[in-house]
């Protein structure tokens, strides 16, 4: 899973100040699925054993692929896909998604528009625009405009049916996901006699139920990696966060990068907002309303927000602006602040940090970092996969692991403990593992959806207790290990220093592929 990695060796007295419980002996288990809903799974049970836990987690995975084969506008097979390909006249439709349809007209009246699932029209007009690498023209968004105008659907509670009334195309992939994820979680709490609490994050949509309250990190959409330091950090109990940006998905056209996510109004990509973050009590409100305040911005959000009970946000502007709806600071914890310093194992024997002395050869600029890219292998090619173990880290030139930067292992059973010790190298190197004591600060990162088993992590030229390092010669390894499969790694050698690098490493059969790029830092926000 995800450590708060940028700050991986001062853990120990973050989590006695943040009170955080150990996850192993508070019966927490942890499970992660790549390809699910074309994005990545995390779900976390409290349980009374494993079995009830492995009991929730199938429970959770046979209602988001029911709900899928409902609500899917990616399988042809599905009921929304046959209904929307299918002949016109009403036709009955399952609960499921009768619902979804009217609360997507019941979004598009309350936010005027901002939220409309016929935005389908635009996303298909700017796709193709980008697979031919030229904007849309004046009269090609005149006519997509045109066709959103025409009334969807028409609904009849009575009789369950709903009838499409136009061609345009139609997407319900700003609430239907949100929708999947709060009824998998709560169909877990129902059903599972042996649980007491259950967290569920599929690519940025997420529901905390029960007693298991847990920490989220806000991923920074300018700085969104694996390693990077969150936005913020929220509290929640018993509520959905949605999140809803450009920093993952969008069209690349000419050489300028446009958001996804399009205004149904003006036919347009956003370009004010770049993230939305939404606290709700149910997953379809979180969702649609997520991807409504990229459309409406600051605002707009405040008014239409504070007319909804229970509903908080936080919006982030391009020029990293941020909003918070008046009640956000009830769910905001402070940024931890850690002095790195004084957790710093060589302090109190009056060394300097276990990275070497920085002094020693030219520091590393810094304007320049790092960024490791690699994709998780699909062991069969097929549907949803578990992911391996994987752990990626920096040595120095003598061999010293300077800084861990991603680590995930499963929390099931006796914890992440157990697994380490797979990640066979990153094992060995560990000279703080000691020093943790089992007390590491794991957080949930909520942040918009991005591919299935792509991953990226950012290092920024300091050691793992904050103190930068010299310019010169590292090893950057990426460890991937399976539960009754491979262990496998890739080790690759570099130097740093003036010139900016891109390397292509090879790929083995838990990493499909792997990038090193040595960049001069983004503009920051």
């Amino acid at each position: 899973m995800n450590l708060s990695l940028s700050r991986f060796a001062v853990c120990l007295a973050l989590g006695a100040v943040l009170g955080l419980p150990n996850p192993s002996l508070a019966g927490d288990h942890t499970f992660f699925h790549e390809n699910v809903m074309g994005t990545s799974l995390e779900l976390r049970v409290r349980a009374v054993d494993e079995a009830s836990a492995r009991q929730a987690e199938g429970v959770v995975l046979d209602r988001i692929d029911r709900l899928s084969a409902i609500l899917s506008g990616y399988d042809p097979t599905s009921e929304f896909r046959r209904w929307h390909d299918g002949p016109r006249g009403p036709s009955v439709v399952s609960p499921e998604l009768f619902e979804v349809l009217r609360a997507s007209d019941e979004w598009r009246q309350r936010t005027g528009g901002a939220f409309d699932p016929r935005v389908g029209a635009l996303s298909q007009l700017w796709a193709e625009s980008a697979r031919l690498g030229r904007l849309p023209t004046s009269g090609e968004r005149a006519r997509a405009r045109s066709a959103i105008d025409e009334p969807a659907w028409r609904l009849d509670p009575h009789s369950r049916t709903a009838e499409r009334l136009s061609d345009a195309p139609i997407t319900l992939d700003g609430i239907a996901k949100g929708y999947i994820v709060g009824r998998a979680c709560d169909a877990a709490m129902a059903e599972v006699p042996g649980i007491s609490g259950v967290l569920l994050n599929v690519g940025g949509d997420l529901c905390v139920r029960g007693e298991i309250g847990r920490t989220i990190g806000i991923a920074a959409p300018w700085a969104d990696s694996e390693s990077s330091e969150p936005l913020t950090f929220i509290d929640v109990k018993n509520r959905s966060v949605s999140t809803s940006g450009n920093s993952q998905r969008g069209f690349r056209i000419g050489g300028h990068w446009f958001s996804h996510i399009l205004d149904p109004r003006t036919g347009r990509p956003v370009d004010r907002v770049t993230e939305a973050v939404v606290i709700a009590d149910r997953g379809i409100d979180a969702d649609a309303l997520a991807t409504a305040l990229n459309v409406l911005g600051p605002e707009e959000a405040r008014r239409l927000a504070g007319s909804m009970p229970g509903v908080e946000f936080l919006v982030v502007e391009n020029d990293g602006t941020t909003t918070r709806s008046p009640g956000w600071h009830r769910y905001e914890r402070a940024t931890p602040t850690l002095l790195a310093s004084a957790d710093d194992p060589g302090k109190e024997k009056g060394q300097g940090s276990v990275a070497g002395n920085p002094a020693e050869g030219k520091p590393w600029n810094p304007d320049f970092e790092m960024v490791v890219h690699y994709e998780v292998n699909h062991p069969d090619g097929g549907g949803r996969y578990r992911r391996p173990y994987v752990v990626v880290w920096v040595e120095d030139a003598k061999g010293n692991l300077v800084r861990t930067l991603s680590l995930w292992v499963s929390m099931g059973g006796a914890g992440p403990f157990q697994w380490m010790p797979d990640l066979k190298r990153w094992y060995a190197a560990d000279t703080e593992r000691k020093l943790r004591d089992k007390k590491e600060l794991f957080y949930t990162l909520a942040r918009p959806t991005r591919p299935p088993g792509k991953y990226r992590v950012i290092w920024d030229g300091k050691d793992n207790f904050k103190k930068p390092l010299p310019a010169g010669e590292y090893t950057i390894t990426i460890e991937a290990a399976r539960e009754h499969g491979t262990y496998q790694e890739i080790r690759k050698k570099v130097t740093v220093g003036e010139t900016p690098f891109t390397e292509e490493l090879k790929g083995n059969v838990e990493i499909r592929s792997a990038s090193i790029e040595y960049r001069r830092k983004p503009a920051t926000k």
